[in-house]
C-alpha cells in the first residue's frame, strides 16, 4: 500500500470538484483489495476516518476528508456472462471503449465520463443524458463487492429475502426487518421523480420478495462501505441514433420538452448559451441555432433496424413546430454531445473577482409535469437576489443544472448560497421532488437530508450505525 506524502499530493486531494476543502492526515493509493482492508484497519486503528476517493469528479464534497484519503486504484475489467466486472478506478470513458470494441455498453453516461469512475459513480447513483429510457446506475448494478470498517468483505447480490431476515447475519437481518417495519412511511416518502440521489435508497433495497443489499449500498457515497468490484449489467448497443435540435426559452420550456416526451425519446437536454457566449465559444453552436434564443434542446432517439419510421413519427408531432435540425450522421450526433459537455466546462471558468458559479442548488429534480414550476422558481430566486446563473440540465427528467455566481469564501455569498439552498430545497419537496437528482449530498447537502425525509432518516441513521459502528466511513457526507 503506497502512502502519498508530498505536499504537493495533499494539496491536490484537500478538494474535488466542490467547494469544501480538507486536508487529509494521511493519503494512500490501493492498488489491491488488501490494500482497502489494511487501510481500513488502519482507520480503526487509529482513530482516523477514511475517505474512498475515485476519480475526484465529485461536485457536492463527497471525495474531501479530514483523516485518511484512500485513492482507488483498480482498474481490472472482465466480461462473464453479458455483466462487466470492473475495477473501481476503471473510468466510465474506458469501459465504454472495451465494451464497444464487443458492440456492447452501458447506457449511464454522465458528463464526466471521461474522468469520472465506475466506483464513484456506484458510490453515487450517478445518471446522465439518457435516464429517460434508461434510467442511473442503480437500475444496471448487478452486485457489488464491498469492504466494510475493519476489514470484512461481503458480495452484495440479489437473495431471496425469507433467507436473509432469518439468516446468520445480524446486520442483514436488521436492515431487513428495518425495510419491511417501515415499508409504507418508505413508500410515501420518496420524491416522485425519475432519479434521485439523495439519502439511502431504501425503497429499492426489498423488491417483492427479493432483498437487494447492493441497491442500498448504490448511493451511499462511501458512508456504508469501499467498492473494490461492481458488476454492471450491459446490453447490445443500438443501431441508430438520431438527434433533433430545437430553439426554446425558459418560459416556453415545459411546452417544448412536454411535446418532445410524447414521441418517447432517449434523452432530452438543455443547453444555455449564454455561458458559450460569455466565453467567446458561440462558433461552437453555430450550426444548430437560427436565431438568438438564449436555449437550445437536444432530443435523441435510438434503435434498432431503421430510424425511419421514429423520424417521421417526431416529424409529424406537436415538434414540427419547433422546426427542429434533424441529424442522422453517427459522428455529427457525437459532436453535438461533445458540445453539450462543454456547458460546465465551460462555465467552470466563468470568474467576476472572487465569484465564480457554485453549486448547491445545481442538482434540484421534480416530477416532470412541474418543470414549468423549476423554472419560475429558479429564476424568481436568483432574480431577487439579483444574481447572475446558468442553467441547463437533463429537461427529459425535469432535473436542472442551476448554478448562481457568488464568492463562497466571502460570509456574505455563503450565506445567500445557504438562504439559496435552503428556500429552493423546501419548495422542491413540495413538488414531490428531491433537492439532489444525479450528483448526491455530500457534506454540502448533508445538513439537509433529514429535512428531505423527515419520517425515514432515522432509518438511514441506523442502517449506517449497522456496518460504520465507529462512524469512520466518510463522516459528514450524506448523514450529519
Amino acid at each position: 500500500m503506497k502512502e502519498l506524502t508530498s505536499k504537493e499530493d495533499l494539496e491536490a486531494l484537500s478538494r474535488d470538484a466542490g467547494i469544501i476543502t480538507f486536508h487529509p492526515q494521511r493519503a494512500f493509493e490501493a492498488e489491491t483489495e488488501v490494500d482497502v482492508i489494511s487501510s481500513l484497519k488502519l482507520a480503526d486503528d487509529s482513530g482516523l476516518s477514511l475517505t474512498p476517493r475515485g476519480g475526484g469528479t465529485s461536485i457536492p464534497s463527497q471525495s474531501v476528508g479530514r483523516g485518511i484519503v484512500l485513492v482507488q486504484k483498480m482498474q481490472g475489467f472482465a466480461l462473464v456472462e453479458g455483466v462487466a466486472s470492473c475495477g473501481p478506478a476503471l473510468v466510465k470513458g474506458k469501459l465504454n471503449e472495451a465494451l464497444g470494441d464487443l458492440g456492447l455498453w452501458m447506457p449511464v453516461d454522465p458528463s464526466s465520463y471521461s474522468s469520472c469512475t465506475v466506483g464513484g459513480m456506484a458510490a453515487n447513483n450517478s445518471a446522465g443524458i439518457r435516464t429517460p429510457k434508461y434510467g442511473t446506475t442503480i437500475d444496471h448494478v448487478e452486485w457489488l463487492r464491498v469492504i466494510l470498517p475493519g476489514g470484512d468483505a461481503m458480495r452484495l447480490e440479489p437473495g431471496s429475502l425469507e433467507e436473509a431476515a432469518n439468516g446468520s447475519d445480524p446486520r442483514v437481518r436488521k436492515v431487513c426487518e428495518l425495510i419491511l417495519q417501515n415499508h409504507k412511511e418508505i413508500l410515501a416518502e420518496r420524491p416522485r421523480v425519475s432519479k434521485n440521489s439523495s439519502g439511502f435508497r431504501l425503497e429499492r433495497a426489498i423488491e417483492g420478495d427479493r432483498l437487494h443489499l447492493e441497491k442500498l449500498f448504490v448511493g451511499s457515497e462511501g458512508t456504508l462501505g469501499v467498492f473494490t468490484e461492481v458488476g454492471f449489467a450491459t446490453r447490445r448497443k443500438p443501431g441508430w441514433r438520431v438527434l433533433f435540435v430545437v430553439e426554446t426559452t425558459l418560459e416556453g420550456l415545459g411546452d417544448a420538452v412536454s411535446a418532445f416526451r410524447s414521441t418517447s425519446p432517449t434523452a432530452i437536454e438543455l443547453l444555455d448559451r449564454s455561458v458559450f457566449r460569455r466565453m467567446g465559444k458561440e462558433e461552437m453552436l453555430s450550426k444548430y441555432a437560427k436565431s438568438d434564443s438564449n436555449y437550445l434542446l437536444f432530443t435523441e432517439y435510438d434503435g434498432e433496424g431503421s430510424p425511419d419510421a421514429k423520424i417521421e413519427e417526431v416529424a409529424g408531432s406537436k415538434v414540427s413546430g419547433y422546426e427542429p435540425l434533424v441529424i442522422t450522421d453517427p459522428a455529427a450526433i457525437s459532436e453535438a454531445w461533445e458540445v453539450r459537455n462543454e456547458t460546465l466546462k465551460l462555465g467552470l471558468q466563468v470568474r467576476s473577482g472572487g465569484k465564480v458559479l457554485v453549486p448547491g442548488v445545481e442538482d434540484l429534480v421534480v416530477p416532470g409535469e412541474r418543470l414549468p414550476d423549476l423554472v419560475r422558481l429558479l429564476q424568481t430566486e436568483f432574480d431577487r437576489r439579483g444574481l447572475e446563473y446558468i442553467s441547463y440540465g437533463h429537461a427529459g427528467d425535469a432535473n436542472l443544472h442551476a448554478r448562481p455566481l457568488l464568492d463562497p469564501t466571502d460570509s456574505s455569498g455563503r450565506r445567500t448560497l445557504d438562504n439559496l439552498m435552503d428556500e429552493c430545497f423546501e419548495a422542491v419537496w413540495r413538488m414531490g421532488g428531491s433537492m439532489t437528482g444525479e450528483h448526491g449530498d455530500g457534506m454540502l447537502r448533508a445538513p439537509y437530508v433529514g429535512r428531505q425525509y423527515p419520517k425515514t432518516y432515522w432509518i438511514m441513521k441506523e442502517i449506517k450505525s449497522l456496518f460504520d459502528p465507529k462512524g469512520v466511513l466518510n463522516p459528514g457526507v450524506k448523514l450529519v
